[in-house]
């Protein structure tokens, strides 16, 4: 058997086998490998049976010179989707024509180009590289194991400009929370087992149904719950290397959306940064969702939640208020500003890599948050983010951000229009939201607030900020005054 031949028998001189990608593409964009082989004058081509996005193919180094086609280390970059996988079998199938070439040769036998392909498809004809990763695999078992892949690094992100990096602690949360929904809707559906085939319309509309119907979930909730699902489809289909072909799912509809929440304008940040919370021993008392000892709600007979009442002290809200007011005066998510590293502080500069995007912002210490900064030089106060928006609704309250306004809600689809008090619809996001749209508002040129709040476009920032129409006229018209126009 040809194939039992070792690396020693390569000291015959020949080409070594070199690895291109074909012109054409595949139906989900990716293209071909094929084996290029040369030797006594023949030149074999050889369909490797990997497909691979073309990003991750390199042909020249970072000098812009050619790369050597048969160096599978340096042409396969290592941020491909199971790059280690793609390049062993290269490897294989190089070593395996080079020993079949060498092996024909000592058994003075001719080297031809049928000898090679028939020897070569002994071996790897109809080999399912991803075997492991595609056959017999429900939906929930794939999806379980793509969770897994983002977990230890084995599946990066492919796309944009983060293609290669590792998912995030909360893009993983996130893909958690939608397979969590699924399973939810497979057991109230009474459903044991949920094969790639059954992802279809009429799942589409039954989840959505139990989505909107039965949790009565949020429209922005479910859009993320079919973004990951599709996700996760068209990662099943790409994987397989015969056919190539996604799992078709276009009438899985993201619904578009615009969430109407509120921003706190500046008087009313400063009602906030002036509230008396010296007094540490007084106490405010709210309802909490009661939790056993592994952190689960507890339930009551019917299945409601139950909830306990627990005191919180004015030193509480008074760190909480401080944490706030960072959020307030520099624009940060919650996951930055409620895991401010005092190393990011740097004289007149916040500097720091934002945690949900990985990118890096530079913003100008306001003067309103220096003695914020002072107060805790060397570490902030440390909250969830579940907490915080408990106690920032406290101090809202306390503060006398208590006048309703009309606030556009969904329970399921329906869109319905709510009174709701200032303080009871507050939360973290305020924050950011706040400094986006007083920073316009006091005619900040709209890059130099992108430059801060990390917003990409002007026109997802413009959707962001909660200025009206009036708001953008005045802006308009003071400019106009001082242009002298």
């Amino acid at each position: 058997m040809y194939i039992c031949m070792h690396i020693h028998h390569l000291h015959t001189v020949m080409a070594l086998p070199k690895f291109y990608l074909e012109t054409r593409k595949t139906s989900n964009g990716k293209k071909p490998i094929n084996m290029f082989f040369s030797i006594y004058g023949n030149r074999l081509q050889y369909y490797t049976g990997i497909r691979i996005d073309p990003k991750f193919y390199k042909e020249k180094d970072a000098k812009g010179q050619p790369l050597d086609r048969s160096d599978v280390n340096k042409i396969i970059s290592d941020n491909a989707p199971y790059a280690t996988q793609i390049k062993a079998n290269l490897k294989q199938i190089a070593l395996d024509v080079q020993n079949i070439a060498n092996t024909a040769k000592a058994n003075k036998a001719p080297v031809t180009k049928e000898l090679l392909r028939t020897e070569l498809d002994k071996i790897h004809k109809h080999k399912e590289i991803y075997k492991e990763e595609t056959v017999e695999h429900t939906f929930i078992s794939f999806y379980e194991k793509h969770m897994e892949d983002m977990k230890t690094s084995k599946r990066l992100m492919d796309k944009g400009k983060k293609a290669g990096q590792k998912f995030s602690h909360n893009a993983i949360k996130n893909y958690g929370s939608s397979l969590s929904a699924v399973k939810r809707y497979l057991s109230y559906k009474k459903i044991n087992k949920l094969h790639f085939a059954d992802v279809n319309k009429e799942f589409y509309e039954g989840f959505r149904d139990f989505c909107f119907k039965v949790e009565e979930k949020q429209p922005s909730t479910f859009a993320g719950f079919i973004k990951d699902i599709k996700s996760v489809m068209n990662e099943a289909g790409t994987l397989s290397i015969e056919t190539g072909n996604g799992h078709k799912i276009k009438s899985f509809i993201i619904p578009s959306y615009e969430a109407d929440t509120i921003y706190l304008n500046e008087e009313q940040i400063e009602k906030i940064s002036n509230l008396d919370l010296s007094d540490g021993e007084k106490f405010v008392e709210i309802k909490i969702i009661d939790r056993d000892n592994q952190g689960k709600a507890k339930l009551g007979s019917k299945g409601e939640k139950l909830y306990k009442k627990k005191k919180v002290t004015y030193a509480v809200l008074d760190k909480a208020r401080d944490l706030a007011l960072v959020g307030f005066y520099t624009g940060l998510r919650f996951s930055n500003f409620a895991n401010l590293d005092p190393k990011s502080i740097e004289e007149d500069f916040v500097k720091l890599k934002q945690v949900k995007t990985g990118g890096l912002v530079t913003i100008p210490i306001m003067q309103k948050l220096r003695p914020v900064l002072l107060k805790y030089s060397d570490n902030l106060p440390t909250l969830s983010n579940q907490r915080f928006n408990d106690y920032i609704k406290l101090i809202a309250e306390l503060a006398g951000l208590t006048d309703t306004i009309k606030i556009n809600n969904f329970k399921g689809n329906i869109k319905t229009v709510e009174e709701l008090r200032i303080c009871d619809i507050i939360s973290s996001h305020t924050c950011r939201r706040s400094y986006a749209t007083n920073m316009f508002k006091r005619g900040i040129p709209t890059m130099l607030i992108m430059s801060a709040t990390g917003h990409l476009t002007e026109s997802s920032f413009l959707t962001y900020i909660r200025a009206t129409n009036e708001d953008k006229a005045r802006l308009m018209a003071d400019i106009l005054k001082k242009q002298g126009l």
